[in-house]
C-alpha cells in the first residue's frame, strides 16, 4: 500500500468576503486537491455580523472556535495569517492537533508603519516559535521579517502564492496626443500611501491617472486632486474587476506602497506587459526588474515623477517582458506551489 496523501486543514478568520489571503488560501486549497492532497477549509467564523458589537462578538466566538478546532484530532492545522494565529496559539498544547503557521502580512516596513500590527507580531511570533511545527512565507520579504525572532529562522520554508495568468488581456501600447496614462491599483489606506501617486502627477502635465481601488483616504484623496489641480485628470474607479482592462490601456503601473508582502499588483501588471514604477519596499526590490519589468525608487513625489516620466520616454523591450515571464513561470508555477507544500506537510 502507497502512503497516505499530505493532508491538513486550512484555517480562515472568516469565511467570507475572500479577499487577500483568504482568497490565496482558497486557491491552494484548490490547487493541492487537484495533486491528491486531502486539505480543506475551516473559517473560524461563518458571516461575519455588521458593526463593533458584531465584530467584538465574532472576536469571542472565534477565540472559542479555536479553543475546539486545536483540541480535536485531525491533521495539521494551517493558520492562515498572523489574525488567525492570534485566536489558535493561544490554546495549544503540547498534545494537541499540530499546526503550521502560514505568513502573509509580516515585514519589517510593516511593522514600522504601523504600531498596532506590530504589537500583535510581538505577541504572536513567539508562539510561532514555541508552538508551530513550521512556519510558511508567502516571499522573501516575510521570509526576511520571520528570521528576526529567535526560534523561527530555523522553521521557516517560503512557498509562492499561486499566481493565475487567467484573465490577462495584452495589447501592444498605443501612441498617444497626451503626456501618457498610469495604473494606480489597490486600497485607499495609509500603509498604500494614494497620496503619493496624485503628489506625482501633479509634476506630470497632460498624464492621466486611473485609480482602481477604495477604502477610507477616498473623500480625503478627491480633495487632495483638487487642490492639487489634477482633479480633471484623475478616474475613481472604485473597487472594480476592470483591473485586466485598465491594466491594457495604460502606459505605467505605478505602486506606492509602504510595504509590500507578496506583490499581486506587481505581478498582474507585468503578465499583462505594463511597465511598474514602484515604491522601493523588500519585496518590490526582490521583483523588480527581472520577475516584473519596470524600476523602483524612494517614495517622494520628484523622484516619482522623474522615474515615470522615463519610463514613458523609454519603456522596457518585448525581450524584457519575455524573460521576465519566464522568471515568474520558474518562481511561480504549479510545480513550486505543490512540491513547497508537499514538504511542508510531509
Amino acid at each position: 500500500m502507497g502512503s497516505r496523501p499530505p493532508a491538513a486543514v486550512f484555517v480562515l478568520s472568516q469565511a467570507t468576503p475572500l479577499r487577500g489571503m483568504e482568497r490565496a488560501a482558497a486557491d491552494v486549497v484548490e490547487t493541492l486537491r487537484a495533486e491528491g492532497f486531502e486539505v480543506s477549509l475551516h473559517a473560524l467564523v461563518a458571516d461575519p455580523r455588521p458593526g463593533r458589537a458584531g465584530r467584538l462578538r465574532d472576536l469571542a466566538a472565534a477565540f472559542l472556535a479555536a479553543r475546539r478546532l486545536v483540541r480535536q484530532p485531525g491533521p495539521p492545522l494551517v493558520l492562515v495569517g498572523i489574525w488567525v494565529g492570534l485566536r489558535v496559539l493561544p490554546f495549544r498544547r503540547p498534545r494537541d492537533r499540530q499546526v503550521i503557521a502560514w505568513e502573509h502580512s509580516l515585514t519589517r516596513e510593516r511593522r514600522a508603519a504601523l504600531r498596532s500590527f506590530d504589537v500583535v507580531a510581538r505577541l504572536v511570533l513567539p508562539m510561532y516559535a514555541r508552538r508551530a511545527r513550521a512556519v510558511v512565507a508567502v516571499s522573501a520579504a516575510v521570509e526576511a521579517a520571520l528570521a528576526e525572532q529567535p526560534g523561527v529562522a530555523a522553521r521557516v520554508v517560503v512557498v509562492p502564492n499561486p499566481v493565475e495568468a487567467g484573465g490577462v488581456v495584452r495589447r501592444e501600447p498605443q501612441p498617444r496626443g497626451d503626456g501618457g496614462r498610469l495604473l494606480y491599483v489597490g486600497g485607499l489606506e495609509p500603509l498604500k500611501n494614494p497620496e503619493l501617486a496624485l503628489e506625482a502627477l501633479a509634476l506630470l502635465p497632460g498624464v492621466r491617472l486611473d485609480v482602481a481601488g477604495g477604502g477610507p483616504r477616498l473623500p480625503a484623496m478627491r480633495v487632495l486632486a483638487a487642490r492639487l489641480g489634477v482633479a480633471d485628470r484623475v478616474t475613481w474607479h472604485g473597487h472594480t474587476d476592470r483591473v485586466p482592462e485598465l491594466l491594457a490601456e495604460c502606459d505605467v503601473v505605478v505602486h506606492t506602497s509602504r510595504s509590500e508582502t507578496f506583490g499581486y499588483a506587481l505581478l498582474e501588471a507585468a503578465a499583462a506587459h505594463r511597465p511598474v514604477v514602484a515604491a522601493a519596499t523588500e519585496q518590490a526590490r526582490h521583483l523588480v526588474p527581472n520577475l516584473v519589468p519596470g524600476t523602483t525608487t524612494t517614495a517622494a513625489a520628484p523622484v516619482l515623477a522623474a522615474a515615470v516620466r522615463a519610463m514613458l520616454a523609454a519603456p522596457p523591450t518585448p525581450e524584457a517582458f519575455a524573460a521576465a515571464d519566464a522568471a515568474r513561470a520558474r518562481a511561480y508555477g504549479r510545480s513550486a506551489l505543490v512540491d513547497g507544500w508537499r514538504s511542508v506537510l510531509t
